[in-house]
């Protein structure tokens, strides 16, 4: 599990996005990947996400992980 670097705070995952590689390629595979946007919910912390965690202030990191 994802910690801030700054609180140590367990991350929460923010709204996932796709995305991909060689998409306008026919003659290459086309590759997609999650993006998952890791959020602090921790109020004191520099790294917080704020209030609306649907559009955070701050992003600590962003995990991609690829699907196929």
């Amino acid at each position: 599990m994802e910690q801030c670097p700054l609180c140590k705070s367990l991350l929460r995952i923010g709204i996932t996005s796709y995305s991909f590689e060689n998409d306008d390629t026919p003659d290459k595979e086309t590759i997609a990947y999650t993006n998952l946007p890791m959020l602090c919910v921790n109020s004191t912390c520099e790294n917080y996400a704020g209030k609306d965690l649907s559009n955070p202030n701050k992003i600590v990191t962003t995990v991609r992980h690829k699907i196929n």
